[in-house]
């Protein structure tokens, strides 16, 4: 496991009990880290998903691993992570 992803998704499923004035209790933490781990699994899919369409756009004839990850380098500070999961459902 490691300790420094698990801090962050903790942390976050915390501050969003707190904003929603909810108890934290066993049931919430749990219910809040699922959704947590839901949106960054959406935003990676997204952008994975926009790199690869661009890629493929681009006409390269080979997709290599080093193309896919310095496009996830630039989309970030294209798309937020919500335009992000809009652009890649309409691919």
């Amino acid at each position: 496991m490691n300790k420094q992803e698990c801090k962050k998704y903790i942390k976050q499923a915390y501050i969003n009990l707190v904003k929603q004035n909810k108890s934290l209790n066993l049931d919430n933490i749990e219910f809040e880290m699922k959704k947590v781990f839901k949106m960054q699994m959406l935003e990676y899919i997204a952008y994975s998903k926009i790199s690869m369409h661009n890629i493929k756009k681009s006409g390269n004839l080979e997709i290599k691993l080093e193309d896919i990850l310095a496009q996830i380098d630039i989309l970030p500070t294209i798309y937020s992570k919500d335009e992000a999961i809009k652009v890649a459902n309409k691919l």
